[in-house]
């Protein structure tokens, strides 16, 4: 028996190969996959109402995250206060004297912030502080040792608003001298912390300065200043 014989002759009692499903050739891969259902009307509506829910439901995500964006846009807005384009500065001391009624309002502010609450200070004998404008706490140098200072600090704020004389705090009717002063209403947060002697050497002041009450410094002598802060 040939060896065609052998591979084609399993047994079977006709001459092979012939046309039965024994003998037939394997189909292809492409005779294997099923054909594509012919979609009725009906289905082929379904379909399209599918894929257009599918668009619908990505538009609104894509304007829902746009809408979360615009609001996450404005929140921010809310909470950076505005700053002038030509600020000026004000300047009050924080005394180290824990008696005195300067540290004492300053306590007070700060506690005042924690709570939430306003956060305001009385302005310059002048009343020239503008919304907009600056206000710093500062702490000024002091002598630690022989030929050594302390760099002191400055925590400065933004002028929110300005509210008149009459709405002073009931706690700072013992500040004789000040009861003329309007109120300035400050950000809860500061937007800079530095040191005193930094301050100091960018402004051009003497390092053995020290600043003596509320103090109003307009914007050319803080230019420098607001350029390394801003």
């Amino acid at each position: 028996m040939s060896t065609w014989d052998i591979k084609v002759n399993d047994g079977w009692s006709h001459v092979q190969p012939c046309a039965c499903a024994k003998c037939a050739p394997s189909p292809g891969p492409e005779e294997i996959l099923p054909k594509e259902k012919k979609l009725s009307w009906k289905e082929k509506m379904i379909r399209m109402n599918y894929e257009m829910r599918e668009d619908a439901a990505l538009t609104i995500q894509k304007n829902y995250r746009k809408k979360v964006q615009v609001q996450n846009y404005k929140a921010i807005n809310q909470v950076t206060p505005h700053i002038k384009k030509e600020a000026c500065m004000v300047v009050t001391p924080v005394s180290l004297n824990a008696k005195s009624p300067a540290r004492r309002d300053w306590l007070e502010q700060v506690q005042r912030r924690k709570e939430g609450k306003q956060h305001v200070w009385d302005d310059s004998k002048q009343n020239h502080a503008e919304r907009g404008d600056l206000f710093a706490y500062v702490e000024n140098s002091i002598k630690m040792g022989e030929n050594q200072k302390s760099l002191g600090w400055i925590e400065v704020y933004v002028i929110q608003d300005v509210h008149s004389f009459t709405d002073r705090l009931p706690t700072w009717s013992g500040n004789v001298g000040q009861g003329n002063r309007n109120v300035v209403e400050l950000s809860n947060e500061p937007i800079y912390k530095g040191s005193m002697v930094e301050w100091k050497g960018i402004l051009g002041y003497a390092e053995r300065y020290c600043v003596q009450g509320t103090t109003h410094l307009k914007h050319e002598r803080i230019k420098e200043y607001l350029n390394k802060i801003l």
